[in-house]
C-alpha cells in the first residue's frame, strides 16, 4: 500500500519516466529529515506539550523560522501535523518516536544514521576504476563544478520542457521570450520552436537568455553550434543589479527554478522587476517547486525547500499561494496553476483581462491535479483519482448496515432508504471521473467540506458533480418522522450506504485503511467526488 508515495514504493520494471529515478536520487532527503527531527528531540518535546512553534523552538534550542520549515517537511511525511497553529505528533510518531514509550524506536533509527558514512564508500567497494571513485570529488575546480551543475540541471529541464511547452500551447502568448535564470536555455529554445517551427517565414525578434556569466560560458560549451543561438541571445549579468531597457519588451517572461534561490523579500523584488519586461498583455511563466502543491509528489516541495535552506545563502521554495498574491498585487491577477507529471508546477499569469486558457486545456492527463489541490486546500488529507465504473459495489455492503449498525432505518440517507447497489452501479457507469477523498473527524465538518468541493466543481462546469460522504448524514440532529428530508440540498448519502465497498476501493486507490481497534487511534473518513 502506498502510504506516503515514497520512492521505493513505486518500483516497477515497466516504468520509463525519469521521475522515479530522480526520486531515488533524493531518497536520502527523507531519512535526513527524520534523523534531524530525532536528534533535536522534536517528537519528545511535542509530547510534553510544546506545541506552539516558539515554545517548541525554545525547548529544542532551535531558531523558529528554519524549525517551521523542518516541521512542514515532517508534516508532508505524515510524522507531525498542524492544527490551529499548534503542532502535534501523528499516531506513528507518537508510538515509535517519543522517548520513553515502550514502543520507542528512535535510537534504532538513529543507528541507521551512524551506518550511513559507510554507504558512501560503496563505489570503492564495488569498482576498481579510480575514475569511478573520483567522478564527483570534492576538490574539483570551480569551473568543473559549475559546468557539471549546468549540464545536470539542463538534462532535467530537457525532460520537463516537452510537457511545459505542451501546456503553454493552451495559452495565448507571443514572442520574444525573456528567460531569466534559464540555465543553458533549453526551455526557452523549446518555447521558441513551438512558435516558429523549424523554418520560420521571417526571422522573429531575438529572445533573450539572461544568466550569470559562468553559466552562459558553460551553456556555450554544451551547445556550441550557431543554430542553438539563432533566435536566442545570451546576456550575462546578475539580475539583482540589472535594469531592463524599457525599450525592450517581451511577450513571455520565464522564471524557471529562479525564485527559490532567494528569500521572501528578494524574490518579490526580482519578480516585480521581471514583470516590468512584459509588453502590455504579455504572459509570465513561473516553473518551480511549491511547498503547498500537494498532488502526486506532495513531499517534494517542502523537502526541496529544506534543500534550498541547506545549499543556498537564503533560498526558499515559496508557496504557490504567496506567488499568486505577489502577482495579483502587481496587477497580474489572471492566473492558472498546473502541476507537471513530474514533481514541479507552473504558474501562468497575465495582466490582460481577456487572458484565458484555450479550449480543452483541462485534458484527461491534467484534470485530476486541479481537484486534488482543491480538496487539499479545503483541508482534506488526501485525494486520489479513481475510475468510477471500477469502484467496488456489492449487495453485502447494505446488508452489513442492516445487520450491524445501530442507526439502521433511522437516517433517510442510509439503508433501507438509500440507493440500492444496482442503482449505484448504474449511477457510477454514467461518470468517467472521480476522486476518493480522505478526511478526518468531526463528521459534520467533513460533510460540509464535501459539499464545498461539490459546489466548486459544479460552478467550474462539471454540472453532474456529486459527492458521497462517510457515515450517517450529519445535517440534522434527527430525521423527520414523516420520512421527508428537510434539507435535500445539503444531505448526501455515504458511500457504504449506497453499497460501495469503502475498504476495497480506498486500498485500490493506495489509501491505507483498516478498522479502528482501540480507542484513541487515528480515524479516517473516506468520501467520493464524482465529476462529469
Amino acid at each position: 500500500m502506498n502510504l506516503f508515495n515514497l520512492p521505493y514504493q513505486k518500483a516497477d520494471p515497466a516504468r520509463k519516466d525519469f521521475q522515479y529515478l530522480e526520486d531515488l536520487s533524493t531518497a536520502y532527503w527523507y531519512s535526513e529529515t527524520l534523523f534531524a527531527a530525532l536528534s533535536i528531540g522534536v517528537f519528545g518535546h511535542l509530547e510534553k506539550g510544546f506545541s506552539d512553534i516558539h515554545a517548541l523552538a525554545q525547548a529544542a534550542s532551535c531558531r523558529p523560522a528554519p524549525l517551521r520549515r523542518l516541521l512542514k517537511a515532517l508534516e508532508a511525511m505524515a510524522l507531525v501535523y498542524e492544527h490551529d497553529g499548534q503542532w502535534h505528533n501523528t499516531q506513528a510518531a507518537d508510538m515509535h518516536l517519543v522517548p520513553g514509550r515502550e514502543t520507542y524506536m528512535g535510537d534504532f533509527l538513529l543507528y541507521r544514521q551512524y551506518m550511513q558514512p559507510r554507504w558512501q564508500s560503496l563505489v570503492q567497494k564495488v569498482s576498481s576504476n579510480p575514475e569511478d571513485i573520483g567522478r564527483f570529488v570534492q576538490n574539483e575546480s570551480y569551473e568543473d563544478r559549475n559546468f557539471n551543475y549546468v549540464r545536470a540541471t539542463d538534462s532535467l529541464i530537457l525532460r520537463k520542457s516537452e510537457e511545459i511547452v505542451h501546456l503553454m500551447a493552451y495559452f495565448h502568448w507571443e514572442l520574444p521570450v525573456l528567460d531569466i535564470g534559464g540555465g543553458a536555455g533549453s526551455l526557452a529554445r523549446a518555447l521558441i520552436r513551438s512558435k516558429i517551427g523549424t523554418h520560420p517565414p521571417s526571422p522573429p525578434a531575438d529572445s533573450v537568455l539572461f544568466e550569470i556569466g559562468e553559466v552562459i560560458a558553460a551553456a556555450r560549451v554544451l551547445y556550441p553550434g550557431p543554430a542553438y543561438w539563432q533566435y536566442l541571445k545570451p546576456i550575462s549579468g546578475d539580475f539583482r543589479e540589472h535594469e531592463l531597457d524599457p525599450r525592450d519588451t517581451y511577450g513571455l517572461v520565464v522564471l524557471g527554478n529562479f525564485l527559490h534561490a532567494y528569500g521572501h523579500d528578494e524574490a518579490l523584488a526580482l519578480l516585480s522587476k521581471a514583470l516590468k519586461g512584459l509588453r502590455p498583455g504579455g504572459v509570465v511563466l513561473i516553473h518551480d517547486y511549491f511547498p503547498d502543491r500537494q498532488g502526486a509528489f506532495q513531499q517534494k516541495g517542502v523537502l526541496y525547500d529544506l534543500n534550498m535552506m541547506l545549499n543556498t545563502y537564503n533560498g526558499a521554495c515559496h508557496e504557490c499561494a504567496q506567488v499568486l498574491a505577489w502577482l495579483a498585487s502587481a496587477g497580474f491577477g489572471h492566473t492558472e496553476v498546473m502541476d507537471l507529471e513530474s514533481d514541479s508546477s507552473i504558474i501562468v499569469a497575465s495582466d490582460n483581462s481577456d487572458f484565458k486558457k484555450m479550449p480543452g486545456s483541462e485534458s484527461d492527463t491534467h484534470w485530476p491535479r486541479k481537484w486534488i489541490n482543491a480538496a487539499l486546500k479545503l483541508g482534506f488529507q488526501r485525494a486520489v483519482p479513481v475510475n468510477p465504473p471500477q469502484i467496488s459495489v456489492g449487495p453485502w455492503v447494505r446488508r452489513k448496515c442492516e445487520f450491524g449498525c445501530s442507526e439502521y432505518n433511522k437516517n433517510l440517507k442510509c439503508p433501507p432508504h438509500a440507493m440500492s447497489d444496482q442503482q449505484t452501479g448504474e449511477l457510477l457507469s454514467s461518470y468517467s471521473r472521480g476522486l476518493i477523498i480522505e478526511g478526518m473527524p468531526p463528521g459534520k465538518r467533513f460533510h460540509d467540506k464535501l459539499l464545498s468541493i461539490e459546489k466548486e466543481a459544479f460552478l467550474a462546469g462539471y454540472h453532474k458533480a456529486l459527492v458521497f460522504g462517510a457515515g450517517p448524514c450529519p445535517v440534522c440532529p434527527e430525521c423527520p418522522e414523516n420520512g421527508v428530508c428537510r434539507r435535500p440540498d445539503l444531505a448526501r448519502p455515504s458511500m457504504e450506504a449506497c453499497g460501495m465497498d469503502v475498504y476495497k476501493t480506498a486500498r485500490a486507490a493506495g489509501i491505507f485503511l483498516e478498522p479502528v481497534v482501540n480507542k484513541g487511534e487515528y480515524v479516517k473518513y473516506i468520501g467520493l467526488l464524482l465529476l462529469e
